[in-house]
């Protein structure tokens, strides 16, 4: 949790004084030899398993105790291609749909980052998906192979979207998106 507001507070910053604390930060890392960043082992991750995808950017899952979770991927939007208004679906929301389906499988199993916010005002739990939880969390590569919204951005089927206070990789989605 401490990591965790440092991160907020290091948000606010403006990007030049955001960078000399980084550097400072790095600088005294490699001068003490002290780990001062999180690794991947502190993210708490929740594992489930996927039940099914319902379009591009949802998906519904099994938890430990078999409670079924609708979960949206936080910091990103697809196009809708499931809406109840059939004039707001559009070719590129099943795409993504698809791609999607095509990628997460039923039966896999995924693990679930959460934010500040666990839930939408429409009961939907959010989250940032992982396929794995072996990865290093300070290496946008494998951010993007492993950290499925991440991916979803990377290859094209999903843009960059903050919803506050939901915004830990809110730069890197962007970064991702302007690639």
């Amino acid at each position: 949790m401490k990591s965790n507001k440092f991160n907020q507070w290091l948000k606010q910053l403006p990007k030049p004084i955001r960078f000399v604390v980084i550097t400072v930060l790095i600088i005294t890392a490699t001068v003490f030899g002290e780990n001062i960043f999180t690794p991947s082992s502190s993210i708490q991750l929740e594992e489930v398993t996927l039940k099914r995808v319902v379009d591009g950017d949802t998906i519904i899952v099994l938890n430990k105790n078999k409670e079924e979770l609708r979960v949206r991927l936080i910091g990103i939007d697809t196009p809708e291609s499931v809406h109840p208004d059939a004039d707001k679906n559009t070719v590129e929301g099943q795409l993504a749909s698809d791609y999607t389906k095509s990628q997460l499988k039923k039966g896999q199993t995924l693990y679930l980052e959460f934010d500040e916010e666990p839930q939408d005002k429409y009961g939907r739990t959010l989250a940032y998906v992982w396929i794995d939880h072996q990865f290093d969390s300070t290496n946008i590569e494998d951010i993007t192979k492993n950290m499925y919204n991440a991916k979803l951005i990377a290859d094209g089927y999903a843009v960059a979207k903050k919803f506050p206070p939901n915004t830990k990789y809110a730069e890197l989605f962007e970064e991702l998106q302007n690639r």
